[in-house]
């Protein structure tokens, strides 16, 4: 037992660190949770009114895949996604600058019995629980609405926690190089909006014309939307669409921590 006893035992103690870390984030935001639930509802009920209905009223329905859905259905399905980009890389990236820069929280944790390792996987951990949560509260809204079937909120859990994870990696890895707060709007507007705009929020990318199409696919919030539209609208399932995901979440959370590490050991 004594030869098998000190792995499972450092398991055992990382996981208790990046327990504290996630509980310690969310001791923080309890005390928003009124204002975090009033934006996070108020978020996808705007974009239903403005495009839903609104623009769904001149479009009526699409055909996508061989399958006929309300252009209201396939932008409320979309919005899973863009909730899961924004919330996991806006948490990530500004939230992580100031964790990491204005408020020393990562080397104050690191001077404790918690590692730097398990700082940062509980930071990534928590990035990805805030985003899923929100994007939780879409398909709630979506199911009561009539919009998505009710094992929705079930069956996307998994997905949503794994893409929110991917996102919160890309975050971190850019509040890591960033050298002020200022520069993140840099990603954010070269690589965040982009994906908003190209990769199916709002229309199938098969309009697009052929190239960027194909760069759309070759970029991770596609592959979310794709996924999401088969549970919730039984689009048909695009299964490279996993094999991106899972490159993209194997790249950036392991680029983000190493990136990390390298900014805060010196």
């Amino acid at each position: 037992m004594t030869i098998f006893g000190a792995p499972w035992r450092q398991i055992a103690d990382s996981l208790w660190g990046v327990r504290c870390v996630w509980l310690r984030y969310f001791d923080v935001f309890r005390k928003s949770l009124v204002y975090y639930l009033v934006t996070t509802f108020s978020e996808p009920i705007l974009y239903l009114l403005a495009f839903g209905f609104g623009v769904g009223s001149l479009v009526g329905s699409l055909e996508v895949g061989g399958a006929e859905v309300s252009y209201r259905r396939f932008v409320f399905a979309g919005i899973i996604g863009q909730t899961l980009l924004f919330q996991g890389f806006y948490e990530a990236s500004y939230g992580g600058f100031v964790r990491m820069y204005y408020q020393k929280i990562f080397s104050a944790m690191a001077v404790t019995p918690i590692t730097l390792s398990e700082v940062l996987w509980g930071e990534l951990l928590w990035d990805a629980s805030k985003a899923t949560l929100a994007a939780e509260v879409v398909v709630l809204i979506g199911t009561a609405s009539g919009d998505f079937p009710p094992f929705a909120p079930f069956a996307l859990l998994p997905l949503a926690f794994v893409s929110a994870l991917l996102f919160a990696g890309l975050g971190l890895a850019v509040a890591a190089r960033a050298r002020a707060i200022e520069e993140i709007s840099y990603p954010q507007y070269l690589i965040v909006f982009p994906m908003f705009l190209f990769c199916g929020v709002f229309y199938p990318i098969e309009t697009l014309p052929r190239a960027l199409q194909w760069l759309a696919w070759a970029l991770p919030l596609t592959s979310v939307n794709s996924l999401a539209r088969t549970i919730t609208l039984g689009f048909p399932f695009q299964p490279w669409s996993i094999a991106i995901l899972a490159a993209w979440l194997m790249l950036l959370v392991g680029y983000s921590r190493r990136a990390m590490v390298g900014r805060l050991v010196k």
